[in-house]
């Protein structure tokens, strides 16, 4: 969260504006210096790139029998409209993939997973309202799974498996019924939760969506373009923490 700590450095400069007043202008200096590269169309395409070109837009036809996972990212339920409208930005775009890919696929044996609880703020699960904007947007009702309980990735890839009775022992295409599991997400996301739900012994096909690399002038600024820097840190950052969970066993 790039602006949260710009701020929180700005404070620690005034605090030390007189006491050390050359690390007080050095952190100024940064925090301007690091504005200026997250927001440029440059910084936030340097970010973001590498990690949207990890897995290729999926382009086959899903198989028979297949699961679709769509992972959430937040609706609020104090908009007017309907469950479509209360969606974020990124969760709609999520979604809308994920309906595309159960739609292409080659039977009716392909069911779409939706997943995540309410945020602490809303009255509906995250999973209920994507749930509902999936039945808008044309998915069969009697084809949606719904798990409302999961707050984060790592929690979503333990409950599909859940959901489909798994054993400890059971992998890949076993774990959820014999079924292939094709992860829809956002493209900055991916990396991230493909090694989580792999790591959940679990074989998912990537299907990424929501593309926030953008080539412009080098020297375009814009909150667009933070907000995009944002996110790649986010995942870079998560990433990170990943591993060293990892290195440390829980």
């Amino acid at each position: 969260m790039p602006v949260p700590l710009s701020l929180l450095l700005l404070a620690l400069a005034l605090w030390y504006w007189q006491r050390r007043p050359k690390l007080a202008k050095g952190l100024v200096l940064g925090v301007m210096s690091g504005w200026l590269f997250l927001s440029s169309s440059f910084g936030s395409f340097w970010l973001v790139w590498p990690l949207e070109q990890q897995y290729p837009v999926s382009r086959d036809i899903p198989p028979h029998s297949c699961v679709v996972m769509v992972l959430g990212s937040g609706h609020d339920d104090a908009l007017t409209g309907d469950a479509r409208h209360k969606l974020s930005a990124t969760a709609l775009a999520r979604l809308t993939e994920g309906v595309a890919q159960m739609k292409r696929a080659a039977s009716r044996d392909c069911l779409l997973a939706v997943s995540g609880w309410s945020g602490g703020l809303n009255s509906t699960s995250h999973a209920q309202q994507m749930h509902d904007a999936a039945i808008a947007l044309g998915a069969d009702a009697d084809r949606i799974l719904v798990l409302p309980s999961p707050r984060d990735t790592i929690e979503e890839a333990l409950m599909l498996r859940r959901a489909f009775g798994a054993d400890a022992d059971d992998k890949g295409a076993d774990a959820i019924g014999g079924r292939q599991l094709l992860l829809v997400t956002s493209a900055t996301h991916m990396p991230r939760a493909m090694k989580i739900f792999q790591m959940a012994q679990l074989a998912p096909v990537a299907a990424p969506t929501d593309f926030l690399a953008r080539r412009d002038h080098w020297w375009r600024l814009s909150t667009a373009n933070l907000d995009a820097s944002a996110k790649a840190i986010h995942e870079y950052v998560g990433m990170t923490w990943l591993n060293i969970r990892i290195m440390l066993g829980f």
